[in-house]
């Protein structure tokens, strides 16, 4: 099992709800967020259900110092991540299928999650 620390790390809104969902740290990595994920955390976290729950758990936690949270310029939360992901040379923290594969094409690294307990990179 590979452990990354202080690589740059851009969690995709699907980790960042594991802290909750699995109580999975995605936050030892250095992380970056992307506003397109705030903003899909916070439509998520109007909902009453365990996600809502999760979602609400993941805006809590990127107040937390050392996380940066970064507005970048692509509107579809996908594209911008892979795009700030090779212009900065980050990892892509994410369980996203259609995602991952896109990484993949561009040879970006990947954490994802495995056997529902740990992220290792991929």
């Amino acid at each position: 099992m590979a452990v990354i620390f202080f690589m740059k790390v851009i969690l995709d809104t699907n980790i960042l709800m594991l802290p909750e969902q699995r109580k999975i740290d995605v936050f030892k990595y250095d992380a970056i967020v992307l506003e397109q994920s705030v903003r899909e955390l916070k439509k998520i976290a109007k909902s009453r259900s365990k996600h809502g729950r999760a979602a609400k758990v993941a805006l809590e936690l990127i107040k937390r110092p050392g996380v940066k949270i970064v507005d970048h310029k692509k509107h579809m939360t996908d594209n911008a991540i892979l795009d700030y992901a090779k212009l900065h040379s980050c990892a892509v923290a994410t369980n996203d299928k259609e995602l991952i594969k896109k990484l993949k094409a561009e040879k970006i690294k990947i954490i994802r999650m495995r056997q529902m307990k740990y992220l290792e990179e991929c």
